[in-house]
């Protein structure tokens, strides 16, 4: 039967019974002496840092697992945890252990008695003595972290010491070094006698160091002595003098094992370099982590979820509200916001990591982007049964790219696209918008021969591809409740499966941390190539300058109506207008009147109290502003003679305009916000019977082999 002894450090060995008449083992006396120290860099600052409310020791993660659940237990059995916390890092370190103050720290202790001998709990929770954190947000005025005033670089080693090859021999990286430090070890130290008790052993080398070219500065002798199962790992420091670099060299003296029974390899595994100075990293979010290594076989991986860049947003924005208090006057203030609109803007404007150097404030068109930030805020269906924001951007930029590349790839987070007009950069989204423009042959330019005839359609349709007509799509995006792992999400267009067959489309959901909204992006690319399938060109004089990309316009097409309508005014009043044709209006029909006014708005009216043919045109409501003569109109028919096309390009050609266009559906709109379902149970649909079926009667069966 096991039994579990108490040996020195604190460690909890089981030790069997000799029922079966066998060798005897010695516990382990070893354990490493090695201390882990890290300082990484988590950010471009100043960052927001730890979440309020929240503990930060479960938001600080060692090889993936947190030192500190939500519930309050701890994933390691730590003995002792030293925080420090300063004012400019809000303290939010020192909730886990009571420290306040400026570059305070403060401890204490977990015993490791908490939980009972040999439970199965002790034997899965790691060990740490000790463990030192330490943050900064990364202001530009920041001190250092206290115990992080040196820096560390660690160069590898991982030889082999033995008396048969000789003196491992290395020179350091730098010539700079105050000090280092020598990580040894050995694999394992242990050694059996003929009965198969097995106990520890020792294995003694040297360590000599000079500056290269010079004299012995260390000649050391150091010993390991104990039994270890596994490999255990010693650090052994030394100031140096002279000039560098410093040749450092280790000679094993005991006699190198020829024998299974001893088994004492030596391993030089580092250098450790060390700096005696102190940076404070301005404009740098940091985080120092010292863990002792008894635990782990390598240094652990840190990382850190908190709330990242402060950034520009509207001084009258409330990013946790995600409201905005009264009208904007166009001042910002830096505050922590996951809108993508206002990642944009401070990635496009910012001198230090963005193209601030290059594009100033005043050549941005930040108007542009409050309707577009206000969209991405509004609140949509989960899929779960809750609300979220329609589009949120939560990711690291971590490698250098084109400024294009990566402003167009940060306006794809909000389903927009940027570019140049008048100098200034413009933003543009995908969303529901009112008629900019209309246009029908009366206001397009048509090419004619010598004849005078038509030598081509005034707008020139292309229909897209079927195979480009994807139905499935494969949304890449990273989930926040798997350690923010990449998760594909599948989302299908059933009718197009249906129609077209499957073509597929992966996308990446840059920035998406949600299932819902990488749902619902793939959703839209879906449907955005299931109904804007036609694409369509024209001409167009003067009356084009001031189209941009983006814009929503209405084309009142013959070919395409079946019957002309659109035109010029002839006259107008607030509450109609005089065409410049007779159309015969269907009692049976509705009709929608649109016309630009002179404010350069189109305004579109529905049509009241006229029947049959006629030139004149009475309106509800009235005009807000009253067209002039010869503005550009169309009629909507049944919502069926006006078509509605978003403009792509506007190129100049030999002094005319050339625009481009897709067709526009706003009703993918609302299918993409309102399909998003993710598990949810659908209510059955129950039918009730007025009247009871009768039974059946008089059944025959049949056979036929």
């Amino acid at each position: 039967m096991d039994h579990y002894e108490n040996i020195e450090g604190g460690w909890t060995v089981a030790v069997g019974g000799a029922g079966g008449g066998g060798g005897k083992e010695s516990p382990d006396t070893l354990r490493s002496r090695a201390q882990s120290s890290v300082v990484a860099i988590l950010s471009e600052g100043e960052v927001q840092g730890f979440e309020d409310g929240v503990d930060p020791l479960t938001k600080i993660f060692l090889d993936d697992v947190p030192i500190k659940n939500v519930n309050g237990d701890y994933n390691f059995e730590i003995k002792e945890i030293v925080t420090y916390s300063e004012e400019e890092a809000s303290g939010k370190l020192s909730g886990s252990s009571g420290a306040a103050g400026k570059s305070s720290p403060a401890s204490f202790s977990r015993n490791s008695s908490s939980s009972p001998q040999g439970s199965q709990q002790d034997k899965q929770t790691q060990v740490i003595d000790s463990l030192v954190i330490d943050y900064r947000v990364g202001s530009q005025d920041q001190s250092v972290m206290p115990s992080f005033e040196d820096v560390r670089v660690e160069q590898s080693i991982g030889a082999r010491v033995t008396q048969e090859a000789g003196t491992v021999t290395r020179v350091t990286t730098s010539n700079d070094f105050d000090r280092i430090r020598l990580r040894i070890g050995v694999s394992s130290l242990t050694k059996s006698d003929d009965k198969g008790n097995t106990k520890g052993t020792k294995v003694q080398f040297t360590i000599q160091i000079r500056p290269e070219g010079g004299s012995t500065i260390f000649n050391d002798t150091k010993t390991i002595s104990g039994k270890s199962r596994g490999p255990v790992d010693f650090e052994y420091e030394y100031k140096l003098s002279g000039n560098g670099p410093w040749v450092v060299s280790v000679t094993r003296l005991t006699k190198d094992s020829g024998s299974v029974k001893v088994n004492d390899d030596l391993i030089w595994r580092a250098i450790v370099g060390i700096f005696d100075e102190s940076y404070r990293y301005p404009n740098t979010a940091l985080m120092g982590l010292k863990v002792g290594a008894e635990n782990f076989t390598s240094v652990p991986e840190l990382s850190v979820e908190l709330l990242g860049l402060k950034i520009k947003i509207p001084s009258n924005y409330n990013p946790k509200l995600r409201t905005y208090d009264g009208i904007w006057d166009g001042t910002f203030k830096t505050e922590f916001s996951n809108n993508p609109a206002w990642v944009f803007y401070d990635m496009l404007t910012n001198p230090r990591y963005g193209c601030g150097q290059f594009i100033t404030e005043s050549n941005v068109d930040r108007y542009s982007l409050l309707p577009i930030a206000q969209y991405c805020d509004e609140m949509v269906p989960d899929g779960k049964g809750g609300m979220e924001p329609r589009l949120t951007f939560n990711a690291y930029i971590t490698e250098r790219g084109e400024a294009y590349e990566v402003l167009n790839a940060l306006s794809s987070a909000f389903r927009g696209m940027l570019y140049f007009s008048e100098g200034s950069v413009v933003a543009i989204q995908d969303k529901p918008k009112p008629i900019t423009k209309v246009f029908s042959p009366a206001n397009v330019v048509q090419q004619t021969g010598e004849d005078g005839e038509m030598t081509e359609p005034p707008f020139v349709y292309e229909g897209t591809a079927r195979k480009a007509r994807k139905t499935v799509a494969l949304v890449s995006w990273n989930d926040p409740e798997d350690r923010y792992k990449v998760k594909i999400e599948y989302v299908e267009d059933r009718d197009g499966l249906i129609r077209y067959g499957y073509h597929e489309k992966e996308v990446r959901g840059f920035g998406i941390t949600s299932q819902g909204q990488a749902q619902r992006l793939g959703r839209w690319m879906l449907l955005s190539d299931q109904l804007e399938t036609e694409t369509i060109s024209f001409k167009v004089g003067s009356e084009g300058v001031f189209l941009l990309p983006g814009e929503i316009i209405g084309i009142a097409d013959p070919a395409k109506g079946g019957k002309r309508y659109g035109g010029r005014l002839l006259g107008a009043a607030p509450s109609g207008a005089v065409i410049d044709q007779i159309f015969d209006f269907n009692i049976a029909s509705t009709y929608q009147f649109s016309v630009l006014n002179a404010s350069g708005v189109v305004e579109t009216r529905n049509v009241v109290g006229v029947t049959g043919p006629s030139s004149s045109i009475s309106i509800a409501p009235g005009f807000s502003v009253e067209p002039v003569v010869g503005a550009p109109w169309v009629l909507q028919e049944n919502n069926e003679s006006v078509r509605l096309f978003r403009v792509t390009a506007v190129n100049e050609d030999e002094g005319l305009l050339s625009v481009f266009a897709t067709l526009y559906d706003e009703e993918k709109f609302s299918q993409t916000d309102s399909g998003t379902n993710l598990g949810m149970k659908k209510s059955p649909t129950v039918t009730t019977m007025g009247t009871p079926p009768v039974a059946p009667s008089s059944i025959v069966f049949g056979e036929t082999v």
